[in-house]
Order: structure tokens, then C-alpha cells, then sequence
């Protein structure tokens, strides 16, 4: 019998050392997102609304070049083009976002599309394709935000959330504002961002300021 108890005791010891944590309740509110970020205080669209007016349009009406020229710049040395009229994170090798203002006639509109686009031909003959929304799509107005590179932000999160806010601020107070119906031929004046297209595809340029005339 007291072969059988030493084990028995040896096992009660081992529980009187151990610890019995409660399971964490999981907050049904909280995404992956809000986990992963932890910070109430960041508020992209905030951040946006602050900078807009103040810091963002105003750089790139500096920094934009009439499109013709920028293209062309282009086609003649990249690097070369990006310093004058563009910018990148990367020092070297990372792709360069150009601004420009972009003046022509629609020749195509896709406005059945949530994602709905313009084909422009410029006067001398270059073909751009503009978003006008209200689905925004990639991230080359954040590209062109010198004042907030990747490396301001506290993560990868943080930074995608502040493109999402930048693109749905340009479609808030530009794009929605564009008419939907007989666009074809009509003149556009644009000032906006793009990266080069791949040899012989018009590149899509995404506009913080937009606006469609009469047709001539």
C-alpha cells in the first residue's frame, strides 16, 4: 500500500506547483487588422483630410510636368525623368511613380465598371488610360506622398491603409463629382499620378483633380 502511495503523492506535488490560467475571452469587435495594429490613435483618414490640401495637392501641382513631356522623359532615361518629375522609396532599383498634367480627348469610356476608366489622347498622340473611380485601384498616389514614405508608418498595415484613404479621398472630391454619360470626345484636363506602362500598353493614371468640358 505505501509502494502505491509515494507515486500518488509525488503527483499531488507536481499539481500544488502548477499554475491554472483562465482562457482569454476573444473580443468578437476586434479583426486581424485591429490586432495586429494596436493603435486606436491611427487614423488614416484623418491624417488624409490634414495633408490634402496643405501638403499633398500642392506638392504635386509642383512636382507635375504636361504629360507629353513627362512621357517622353520617360522613353529617354527613367531615372532621369523620376528625378524631376516622380519619386521612389528605394534609392535604386524600385519603380518610379511620375506626376503629371494630363490634357486631352476621350476616345473610350468603361463607366459600366465599379472600377471605371478613360481612354485619353493627348495632342500628340499618346494614349493614357485614367481611373475615375469610385473604385480606386493600386496605390500611386500613396507612391507620391514624399512627406509620409514606408518608413514613417509602424507597419505594412498602416501603410496600405493610408493609400486605401488617399485613393478614396480622390474619388470623394474629384472622381464622383464626373459626369457618366456621353463622355466620348469630350476635352479632360487632369492632374494626377502613373506609373510607365509595359512597351506599347498606355499606363493608368489615377487623378487627384480632374474635370471633364464640353466637347468641342
Amino acid at each position: 500500500m505505501r509502494l502505491f502511495l509515494l507515486p500518488c503523492l509525488g503527483v499531488a506535488a507536481l499539481l500544488a506547483g502548477c499554475k491554472i490560467e483562465k482562457t482569454a475571452v476573444v473580443d468578437p469587435s476586434q479583426t486581424a487588422t485591429s490586432v495586429f495594429i494596436n493603435d486606436a490613435s491611427f487614423d488614416p483618414a484623418k491624417m488624409v483630410d490634414t495633408d490634402w490640401d496643405t501638403t499633398i495637392l500642392p506638392a504635386l501641382r509642383t512636382k507635375a510636368g504636361p504629360y507629353d513631356e513627362v512621357a517622353d522623359a520617360i522613353a529617354a532615361n527613367p531615372d532621369a525623368a523620376g528625378d524631376h518629375f516622380g519619386f521612389r522609396e528605394t534609392a535604386t532599383g524600385g519603380p518610379w511613380t511620375y506626376v503629371a498634367k494630363l490634357d486631352g480627348t476621350v476616345t473610350a469610356a468603361n463607366t459600366e465598371s465599379r472600377a471605371a476608366t478613360l481612354d485619353i489622347k493627348t495632342a500628340a498622340g499618346k494614349l493614357v488610360t485614367v481611373q475615375i473611380g469610385p473604385v480606386v485601384r493600386g496605390t500611386t498616389i500613396r507612391d507620391t506622398v514624399t512627406t509620409r514614405p514606408f518608413g514613417s508608418f509602424k507597419n505594412q498595415v498602416d501603410y496600405a491603409q493610408f493609400g486605401k484613404s488617399l485613393n478614396a479621398k480622390a474619388n470623394a472630391t474629384t472622381l464622383a463629382k464626373l459626369p457618366r454619360q456621353d463622355l466620348i470626345g469630350a476635352h479632360v484636363t487632369a492632374l494626377g499620378a502613373f506609373q510607365a506602362g509595359t512597351a506599347g500598353a498606355a499606363p493608368l493614371f489615377t487623378p487627384v483633380e480632374i474635370t471633364v468640358g464640353a466637347k468641342p
